[in-house]
């Protein structure tokens, strides 16, 4: 009886003593969640390329190689995607202290709803507002700022690990799962195959919908036409959104100048190669019975975004399509479902 009684207390103490640490750990943790969340989709997507790489230069310098590439691909389009947006936006000053460009503005609005709105005035008492708000809030400002920097150097050192180790830490994660080798070695794998369908469907599919769509601003000639085709290809992750807001704005905006046939132009861009784009390659890219559809990926993203920030555009619907894995496999293992 007192070796049972033992036995039970010391269980007791061992999930109580884990659990306690997982909660600790989470308090570490949970302030860089979305850095760390981006450091392992980043991680999963480079892990192949690693894997071909390593046996050719070694796992350190294979690794090493590929942290200073993600560096270099996220710091260089930040760079001048800052740069250009401070350029848009001195040279959206400098327009609108010209009277003459402000009295165009104002006589095409007055045009076209039949009210007066006093343009100039209102741009100026915004920017005061703004720079009011700014020096409010510099040290908030500057603290996020902080956070950013250690969470990139987080994300470069986890990265870098990932890779170098990523194989160590599949297998520890395998050997923790309590479950039967068959349905964990099918759920992994299911789970493998579902993240890259996801990934391929909708992210690169986005990213080829924005690039599409920024070449009608190009050729029109819209100012930032590079930032704006950056800011599509994040939309078009988000379905139904999409890359109109982007392109309708472009159209209003050749629209006010003038530029009629250039704002056409960029409609029937619109309606046409961008549609057949987001129809047609997805289709094209990935299976369709791996495809996930529309009315989950959509609430993926929204959930996916409410709880971790920009980087729940990836993960939500990821984590969807785990959960869709997950109950097949599982469900089909223990005879609870059956899979056509």
């Amino acid at each position: 009886m007192d070796g049972t009684v033992g036995i039970d207390a010391r269980t007791v103490f061992a999930w109580i003593l884990v659990t306690v640490l997982a909660m600790l750990s989470w308090l570490l943790v949970e302030p860089f969640l979305s850095w760390l969340l981006a450091t392992g989709f980043l991680a999963f997507v480079f892990f192949p390329l690693h894997r071909r790489l390593e046996n050719r230069i070694g796992a350190r310098l294979s690794a090493g190689l590929l942290s200073v590439l993600v560096v270099l691909v996220v710091l260089i389009p930040l760079a001048f995607g800052l740069n250009a947006a401070l350029a848009r936006g001195t040279t959206l000053l400098e327009g609108f202290s010209e009277a003459s460009g402000v009295q165009q503005l104002e006589r095409i609005l007055r045009q076209n709803t039949g009210i007066s709105i006093p343009v100039q005035s209102s741009v100026r008492q915004s920017a005061e507002r703004l720079s009011g708000y700014v020096g409010d809030r510099a040290p908030t400002i500057v603290r996020t700022s902080f956070d950013a920097v250690i969470g990139f150097l987080l994300l470069v050192f986890v990265f870098y690990y990932l890779l170098k180790d990523g194989s160590r830490f599949i297998k520890w994660v395998k050997q923790m799962t309590p479950l039967a080798p068959s349905v964990r070695n099918e759920l992994f794998t299911s789970a493998n195959d579902m993240m890259w369908a996801v990934l391929k469907g909708h992210v690169l599919v986005a990213i080829i919908q924005g690039f599409v769509a920024g070449i009608s601003l190009f050729l029109t000639g819209v100012p930032g036409a590079a930032l704006l085709t950056v800011v599509m290809m994040v939309l078009a992750i988000v379905p139904i959104i999409g890359v109109a807001p982007v392109l309708g704005g472009a159209v209003v905006y050749l629209f006010i100048n003038g530029e009629v046939l250039s704002a056409a132009f960029v409609v029937i861009w619109g309606v046409t190669s961008v549609a057949v784009t987001d129809d047609y390659l997805r289709a094209v890219i990935i299976d369709q019975q791996s495809e996930m559809h529309s009315a989950v990926v959509f609430v993926g993203v929204v959930g996916g975004t409410y709880l971790f920030g920009a980087m729940g555009l990836f993960v939500g619907p990821i984590l969807l399509g785990l959960f869709k894995t997950s109950v097949e496999v599982i469900g089909s293992y223990y005879g609870i479902i059956r899979r056509s």
